[in-house]
């Protein structure tokens, strides 16, 4: 007999009964009655908001027809047939290509080099090969180009000068060299500090063993450290690329006098002329948006798949210091010589040049014409002081805004279980994929565009807005760390004691993170008073800042105005960085941010 009786009809399969509509919509009411939830989510919508807008604006610009105009909106891609399909366009990658790459190796190989001498070897006064290495980050990049700028001017430059009494060839800044000069002067820091990481956290057993059997020291590092090293260095130059490709100053003070266009100076002129291109415009800034992503994908491939990664045991180590006998001092040299080309040359071309009614190259004669009137006029002038003042009010702003946004990120990545916490986070880091200049003018078309009941163009918001966008990373930087080492007991132990979460957040991480709040709050006011690259599109008369002041200035023939400038923001600048080093070095910080 079957054990199955077919002459009854199967009973229905079973169904959960339906949760009421009711049940549904009060556990979702719940869920926004707490503060917490509530909180996390704006912080989610806002840091989602301020990544994706820029981009999707430049997109959007880029396949318009008639982009900002009463006419209909019409969707097309003659823009990028337009442009992808001429010879200009070409030139203009090939240039910028070249610029990028040849500047990505000239820092990666100084900034690699002098991280190693620093990190592997004996090489005598280490601490001041550091501070040599890092100066450079101190002198914004718009001050950097405008005194080398000084420095070999065609006829008056000091530089140039000194090569003609010596009968040797006058060097011409404004070309192709003269780009890659400066710009890798101003990004050689950022190199050593990716070396001084990657060759820190090296484990150095390999290395031990080939010079106990007896190999040179240069046959070791050319078989096994640079084979090492080599993922991190290839990840450095592909960073150092991407930088370099969306910077303006150099661009547009060196390369466009010397006819030499990149994208950048492309973008800003095509902005300028009337009536305005923006299809062409949005298609340039989506094709560096691209090569940056692509860029920044590898160079965290082999970042996270390089030497870090391959060397680092369980077991504790320290790195081999390398004894280089008398080549010690070769050593030493290679760090005097850096900090007088970086840092000594730009700083003294622009104090002598701020101390004089007009510029001419360093003599005895000129001494007699030495003056303090530069610094008068700099603190006399209103528009001056009024640039200074909307750079401290944005920066101070967005390193506020930055710091609270940061600490809320970092808590829901590090400390929650919440769906989605890894796009938060990712969405975080976007503006390290979207160069400056393209974030720039996609702030620009969106709130030129946006249905929004204010205008923001022509305020300062705009700016703190822009501003807040390139910082964050940074900020995330600093407190990540912090955070993930403050132990889960003691939010369980608020909570079991009847905190709210706000409360336990107010009363147990913000003291515990104060160091590293200060430092991201710090670190970020630095990155906005530098920043040019995206300012320079969002400005207004009543709403310049001081970089764009300086490139304003420089642009009218200004020069000892802005030299006296410089030295102002150098110094005020320099307190920053002390307070940072001082912070991170009291905390402990600066063994995390590898």
């Amino acid at each position: 007999m079957s054990l199955i009786d077919r002459s009854r009809p199967a009973p229905p399969p079973t169904r959960e009964a339906p949760q009421p509509a009711g049940r549904t919509t009060s556990r979702f009411l719940a869920w926004f009655r707490n503060p917490r939830n509530i909180l996390l989510a704006v912080v989610a919508l806002v840091v989602a908001y301020l990544a994706v807008v820029p981009a999707g604006t430049m997109v959007i610009a880029s396949l318009q027809g008639s982009f900002l105009s009463a006419d209909k909106v019409t969707w097309t891609l003659r823009h990028y047939s337009e442009t992808l399909g001429t010879s200009d366009f070409w030139s203009l990658v090939g240039n910028s290509f070249a610029y990028a790459a040849a500047t990505a190796v000239v820092c990666t190989v100084i900034g690699f080099g002098l991280a190693y001498l620093v990190s592997r070897t004996n090489t005598p006064a280490k601490f001041f090969a550091q501070i040599a290495a890092l100066v450079p980050l101190i002198i914004p990049g718009i001050l950097n180009t405008v005194a080398w700028a000084l420095l070999f001017a065609p006829h008056t430059g000091a530089l140039n000068v000194l090569l003609r009494d010596l009968h040797l060839p006058a060097f011409n800044i404004y070309s192709l060299a003269g780009m890659v000069l400066v710009q890798s002067m101003h990004v050689t820091p950022v190199a050593f500090l990716m070396g001084t990481a990657a060759f820190g956290n090296m484990d150095s057993s390999l290395e031990e063993a080939a010079l106990s059997s007896g190999a040179p020291p240069w046959r070791v590092f050319r078989t096994i450290t640079a084979r090492l090293i080599r993922p991190a260095v290839m990840s450095a130059a592909l960073l150092m690329f991407v930088q370099t490709i969306s910077t303006f100053e150099v661009p547009q003070l060196i390369g466009v006098p010397g006819h030499k266009f990149v994208f950048v100076s492309r973008i800003y002129n095509a902005l300028q002329q009337f009536p305005t291109d923006y299809g062409t415009v949005g298609v340039i800034g989506i094709f560096i948006l691209a090569v940056a992503s692509v860029g920044l994908y590898f160079s965290r491939k082999l970042g996270g798949s390089g030497a870090e990664a391959q060397t680092i045991t369980g077991k504790g180590f320290r790195p081999t210091s390398i004894d280089l006998g008398k080549w010690k001092w070769l050593g030493l040299a290679a760090f005097v010589v850096f900090f007088v080309v970086a840092v000594a040359l730009p700083l003294l071309m622009l104090v002598w040049s701020s101390l004089l009614p007009g510029y001419e190259p360093p003599s005895i004669a000129a001494l007699h014409r030495l003056t303090l009137s530069n610094y008068s006029a700099v603190l006399h002038t209103p528009a001056l002081t009024k640039s200074v003042t909307n750079s401290l009010i944005t920066a101070v702003l967005a390193g506020a805004i930055v710091t609270v946004l940061s600490s809320l990120v970092a808590y829901i990545t590090v400390k929650t279980k919440a769906r989605g916490r890894g796009i938060l986070d990712g969405l975080a880091t976007v503006p390290i994929a979207v160069p400056s200049v393209v974030m720039g003018v996609g702030i620009l078309y969106w709130y030129l565009t946006a249905p929004l009941p204010f205008h923001l163009y022509g305020t300062l918001a705009i700016l703190v807005i822009a501003f807040v966008t390139i910082g964050l990373p940074y900020g995330m930087r600093y407190i990540v760390p912090g955070i993930a080492q403050i132990k889960d007991e003691l939010e369980e132990a608020a909570a079991v004691s009847g905190a709210s979460w706000l409360r336990t957040f107010r009363r147990i991480y913000v003291p515990l993170l104060a160091p590293s709040l200060l430092a991201a709050f710090l670190y970020t006011v630095i990155v906005a008073f530098r920043e040019i690259s995206a300012a320079i599109f969002l400005y207004t008369e009543n709403t310049q800042v001081v970089s764009v002041t300086i490139y304003t200035e420089w642009a009218n023939g200004s020069y000892p105005i802005v030299a006296a400038l410089g030295v102002f923001i150098v110094v005020f600048l320099a307190v920053i960085v002390g307070l940072v080093s001082l912070v991170t070095r009291k905390t402990g910080l600066n063994r995390n941010r590898h």
